[in-house]
């Protein structure tokens, strides 16, 4: 069988999203990048409050710190230190998440001007990344929860049991 020749009269074929990555087969659905673009701007909006978050923290750890210098005990108690240690620690917890969800937006910008798969990966990369961690918090959490009501249980049968409040 013989290959038809291309039709010279055709017009010519352009690529409009500016994709460098091998051309159209390699561009991403533009219906792909509606729903990824709609995400965009509350992912923004969540990542600046966990900044905003982040440096009231900052402030607080600050403001505690001074507050603690200046007291009139000259005496710096555990339960402030542990305060301290608490609000730094719940710091870095926000600090991860907040630069995953600002990259996750960046990187759906860049999609959205290029439509190359590869700004797909990397943008599901960071997405990935940020769900990942969010899960590990969970269970840790969910652990020490299960930790602790464990731990109150027994400590409550065994003042039960001191008080005398069960007969032997």
């Amino acid at each position: 069988m013989e290959s038809t020749p291309a039709n010279p009269y055709a017009s010519p074929a352009a690529n409009l999203y500016g994709s460098t990555s091998g051309g159209i087969a390699d561009a991403v659905a533009l219906s792909t990048i509606a729903q990824l673009a709609g995400t965009k701007p509350w992912v923004r909006f969540l990542s600046v409050l966990m900044w905003i978050f982040i440096c009231l923290i900052i402030l607080g750890i600050i403001a505690m710190s001074i507050a603690m210098l200046l007291s009139s005990s000259k005496v710096i108690g555990t339960p402030e230190l542990i305060l301290i240690a608490a609000y730094g620690v719940m710091m870095f917890f926000h600090i991860y998440p907040a630069v995953k969800m600002w990259k996750f937006a960046n990187r759906v910008k860049s999609l959205m001007a290029t439509r190359s798969l590869a700004d797909l990966d990397a943008a599901l990369t960071e997405h990935r990344k940020l769900w990942k961690f969010v899960g590990i918090l969970a269970i840790i959490m969910l652990c020490t929860y299960l930790a602790l009501i464990i731990g109150l249980l027994v400590m409550g049968a065994g003042a039960a049991l001191k008080s005398g409040a069960f007969p032997r």
